[in-house]
C-alpha cells in the first residue's frame, strides 16, 4: 500500500509541476501577445487620440467643404473645436498649411506598427492612420472626408 500511495503523490505532485508550468506559460504568452497592463492602456490612449484627431477633421470637413467651400481655413482653431489630449489635457496642435489643407499633431505612446494585433496587411485608409512613439502629425485636405480605419 504504501509503494501505491506513494505512486500517487509522485503523480499527484507531477501533475500539479506540469499544471502550474502550463499556466505560467499561458500568462506569459498572453503578456507577449497583449504586452503589460501598463501597454494596454497606452495603447488604448493613442486610439483616443486618433479618434480625437479624426473628429477634428471631419468636423473641419464638413464646415468648410458644403456651404462654406470658399472660405479658407482658419489659421488658429476656435476653443470649442479643439480636442484635449486625454492623459496630458493639453489641446491637439492644428497648423493651416493652405486655404484647403492643414495638419493635426499628437504626442504618442507607441509605435503603431508594433502593435501585436494590428492588421498585419494594412489598407490605404489604416495606413494612413500609422504613427511612431512621440510626435506625430497628420495631414489632411479638407476636400476628402478622413474615415478613421485602424
Amino acid at each position: 500500500m504504501t509503494s501505491t500511495t506513494d505512486s500517487h503523490k509522485s503523480f499527484d505532485r507531477a501533475f500539479a509541476g506540469v499544471a502550474t508550468a502550463a499556466v505560467i506559460a499561458a500568462i506569459a504568452a498572453g503578456f507577449w501577445v497583449l504586452g503589460t497592463p501598463g501597454r494596454q492602456r497606452e495603447i488604448a490612449a493613442d486610439r483616443q487620440r486618433l479618434q480625437d484627431i479624426a473628429t477634428m477633421a471631419q468636423q473641419l470637413h464638413e464646415r468648410y467643404l458644403g456651404t462654406n467651400s470658399d472660405l479658407p481655413l482658419p489659421t488658429t482653431l476656435e476653443p470649442e473645436n479643439l480636442r484635449y489630449d486625454p492623459l496630458t489635457n493639453q489641446p491637439y496642435e492644428y497648423a493651416r498649411l493652405s486655404d484647403r489643407t492643414f495638419e493635426l499633431c499628437a504626442t504618442f505612446d507607441t509605435d503603431s506598427s508594433t502593435h501585436r494585433l494590428s492588421n498585419q496587411n494594412p489598407t490605404p485608409e489604416a495606413q494612413r492612420w500609422q504613427h511612431p512613439e512621440g510626435r506625430h502629425c497628420f495631414e489632411f485636405d479638407v476636400n476628402v472626408f478622413p474615415t478613421l480605419t485602424y
